[in-house]
């Protein structure tokens, strides 16, 4: 058990509060003791509650009887339309396959707060290493999708480090069927940090937030943004000179800004609101002008609205504006890294293809959360909260302390919440490591976690005195001859990142 002194973090279902003015966490803690643990895998997208995997397999086309006689181009193009043709055919009875099993899991019962469930990819299925042989096209098959963590355990039950099962192949004009064993593989993504470092790098860490329109008479949207105002200026100590709250924002207000350290310089936070009531109808040119600023500037971006397959950002409904998803591509996007937390419903659907259509951007530098099934209108504040504490939190020494993705995305899959499904798309070439300044810190003595360097490397107990820590995701980060350890097992504690300590519990 830890013995970690820090601010309670009290995360409630709708309205969550963090202790102190600042929702700082303690720097003069510790040692802190270190227990055994594991990692656990996840998936370039990974989710607390939700893993991507893929379907593959070889399966067979039958070639037109005459294909010996074509041309090359003529086989090339009869090729082709075989095995794709034959590809619809065999994702249509994995589909249905399992639809099937996960049916049966779930007792029969349908819709998003079911126990088990998947979500197929929108053009999910490829194929690659197609040969001719004989009469027939012979070809790999790969499907992708998202599911329930341990979905493989319905479809493929065992220990196997290999996983298949089988389906049957079989078009309508089809005599017989061909059987085609099926592997399930779960992505092998892991826990990792957002890319502090470089938000940070320019001394201006920029927050822009977009609240959607809204057409139900509760006006979720409307009370959110009150709350945000008053949560950031009353609880997370930004300070605004021209607001004092939600009535006195306007659409040009300047931002809500405080400042933290980072490797002992000063970093300044700004944090942008927006909503559709600060302008009148025929000024609704400015919503849109404020969210393409963000894109083009910003280092996070949060849209909190309707969303759907295709959507875009639904900006305002009275009068309807908003930005379409197939104007991503075009917006004037930064090049450097950032931040997209999209939500709304079933924005993993379609939004994160629709922005990496932009020439501006790549996994290397955008990071993209998103859902998979409906969002109630009331988890706004859940989203906010979490993604304003965490990516803004500081220890008590005004170091801003780095939060992984995973344990960001623990405080959103709450119970209340687990059927909406949230997960980070491009974390595969985010740091494993504590992207604050973390070389030649591992095993320095020390007495307290302002000892250890940056904010996030923690003093720990390790052979009977006090050695510092460093902030990790995974063992390979950590090097040999260490591990990355958890600190506690209090459910309530997520957030505290795990430390590399060496495997024997010994400094040399």
């Amino acid at each position: 058990m830890s013995r970690l002194v820090m601010n309670a973090l009290l995360l409630a279902l709708t309205g969550c509060a963090v202790s102190g003015p600042n929702a700082s966490i303690e720097a003069g803690a510790g040692p802190h003791e270190v227990i055994p643990a594991e990692d656990g895998k996840a998936d370039n997208y990974i989710s607390s509650n939700a893993r991507e995997f893929e379907l593959s397999g070889i399966a067979h086309a039958a070639l037109p009887e005459d294909y010996a006689d074509l041309s090359e181009d003529e086989q090339n193009a009869a090729l082709d339309r075989a095995v794709q043709g034959r590809l619809n055919t065999v994702s249509r009875a994995i589909r249905a396959h399992v639809t099937s099993v996960v049916g049966e899991s779930n007792g029969g019962e349908t819709g998003d707060d079911v126990s088990w469930f998947t979500y197929f990819q929108k053009n999910a299925a490829e194929t690659e290493g197609t040969e001719v042989v004989g009469t027939e096209a012979r070809f790999t098959f790969r499907i992708g999708l998202v599911g329930s963590h341990y979905l493989m355990s319905q479809l493929a039950p065992g220990t196997a480090s290999r996983r298949t099962f089988s389906v049957t192949v079989q078009d309508w004009s089809e005599p017989t069927g061909e059987t085609v064993e099926v592997e399930i593989a779960g992505s092998e993504s892991r826990d990792a940090f957002p890319k502090y470092d470089e938000l940070f790098a320019d001394g201006i860490y920029d927050i822009g937030i977009h609240f959607g329109g809204d057409y139900n008479e509760g006006r979720f949207d409307l009370e959110t943004a009150k709350w945000l105002v008053e949560y950031l200026l009353n609880e997370r100590g930004f300070e605004n000179q021209a607001v004092s709250d939600f009535e006195s924002l306007a659409i040009d207000s300047p931002p809500f800004t405080k400042t933290i350290f980072v490797e002992s310089r000063e970093v300044e936070v700004r944090v942008y609101v927006y909503h559709s009531d600060m302008v009148t109808a025929d000024e609704e040119s400015k919503l849109s002008d404020a969210i393409r600023e963000s894109f083009r500037a910003r280092d996070v971006v949060i849209y909190s609205g309707h969303a759907g397959p295709g959507a875009g950002f639904i900006l305002d409904y009275q009068p309807r504006h908003e930005i379409p998803a197939r104007d991503f591509a075009t917006l004037e996007m930064r090049d450097s890294y950032q931040i997209f937390v999209l939500d709304g419903c079933q924005t993993y659907r379609s939004y994160v293809d629709d922005l990496m259509a932009n020439p501006n951007k790549t996994f290397d530098n955008v990071d993209i959360v998103t859902t998979v099934n409906t969002t109630p209108f009331s988890v706004g504040y859940q989203t906010l909260h979490e993604f304003v504490t965490w990516l803004t939190i500081t220890d008590d020494a005004g170091r801003h302390y780095p939060i992984s993705w995973l344990s960001m995305l623990r405080g959103l899959n709450t119970e209340a919440f687990r059927s909406v499904h949230y997960g980070v798309h491009g974390i595969d070439g985010d740091p494993q490591l504590n992207p604050h300044a973390s070389e030649g810190i591992a095993c320095q003595p020390c007495t307290t976690d302002a000892d250890c360097g940056a904010g996030g490397n923690l003093c720990l107990g390790i052979g009977g005195e006090g050695r510092c820590g460093v902030g990790c995701t995974t063992d390979a980060a950590c090097g040999e001859g260490a591990r990355c350890a958890r600190l506690t097992d209090i459910e309530d504690q997520f957030y505290i990142p795990k430390q590399c300590v060496p495997r024997d519990n010994l400094c040399g």
